[in-house]
């Protein structure tokens, strides 16, 4: 398979800008990874593992998540496993984050892989409410990633679907109340700003952490079982990379009925240190491609 790099048209009317610190503004070429993620809000990264590479990867997810429903592993396992953990550092991958975050981005520990995991329409958490006003501050920029593990086929679903360019959008006004998901997934999520993100088994789709999302629906259930595995990147910006962090410590505890818990995966990222929690291979290649990995 021929790796290529590709993405969305421009949404017309909008600009091919992005802000950056200090309220100015960098104008990207047309066709740019960057314009392109500013104006729609996602960018397609094809073929970074090529067929026989897909199927060792599943494999290794039907491996690791052995039950039945929805799972998802633990960051710390996921990062033993070089061949999963590599994919979010592989020249292809870093390139393109570049592009998008600048020369010397940040990777986040929020990595994992995924099975059968099928979320409504919503801004990822820790974008959303009060505490993440920052997220519409001039020069916030963060993608989160997926590289699914089948094709996103509109029957038997497979990746995510999008509202095209709500990253530009506030649900939960700019960040000054708990975010309310059920008018805009009824208006928006039907309208024709929603597209099916057309990813084939080994591309990566990078979104702004804004972006409204949902997994593709199944219309016809099989016994396909679908494999994801994730990580985020940032800019690298010391107030912005420890919110970030800051809040996955705040979100890993939950109180439900007057009873607080942990929620495991992101109580382990809270706890987690650079280098001293990863693997050494990996800390040798972040060194080598120039990411840098931040914790609290």
């Amino acid at each position: 398979m021929t790796a290529t790099t590709t993405a969305a048209a421009p949404v017309r009317g909008l600009p091919t800008a992005a802000a950056v610190p200090g309220g100015a503004t960098v104008r990207h070429a047309p066709d740019s990874l960057a314009a392109q993620l500013a104006d729609r809000g996602y960018v397609i990264v094809r073929g970074v593992l090529d067929a026989a590479e897909v199927a060792r990867a599943r494999d290794l997810c039907t491996a690791y998540l052995t039950g039945t429903g929805t799972q998802e592993m633990m960051t710390g396992e996921f990062l033993t496993d070089e061949f999963l953990a590599g994919i979010a550092l592989r020249d292809q991958v870093v390139a393109a984050v570049k592009e998008l975050m600048g020369p010397n981005p940040v990777f986040y520990p929020n990595s994992t892989t995924r099975k059968n995991v099928y979320v409504p329409w919503h801004v990822d958490a820790t974008f959303v409410g009060p505490t993440a006003a920052y997220v519409w501050e001039p020069g916030f920029a963060h993608v989160q990633c997926g590289l699914y593990l089948q094709d996103n086929d509109p029957v038997r679903g497979g990746g995510i679907d999008v509202v095209r360019s709500s990253h530009l959008m506030s649900f939960d006004g700019y960040g000054t109340r708990e975010p309310e998901f059920d008018i805009p997934a009824r208006t928006l999520g039907e309208s024709p700003l929603r597209e099916r993100v057309d990813t084939r088994a080994g591309d990566v789709v990078m979104w702004d952490g804004r972006l409204m999302h949902a997994s593709t629906p199944v219309v016809r259930e099989t016994d396909r079982e679908k494999f994801g595995v994730f990580f985020s990147y940032a800019r690298g910006h010391a107030r912005d990379n420890h919110r970030f962090m800051s809040q996955i410590a705040v979100d890993s505890m939950r109180t439900m009925n007057g009873v607080s818990r942990a929620i495991p995966r992101l109580d382990e990222i809270a706890h987690m240190r650079y280098p001293e929690s990863f693997p050494d291979w990996f800390v040798r290649r972040a060194r080598d491609t120039g990411v840098r990995v931040v914790t609290l």
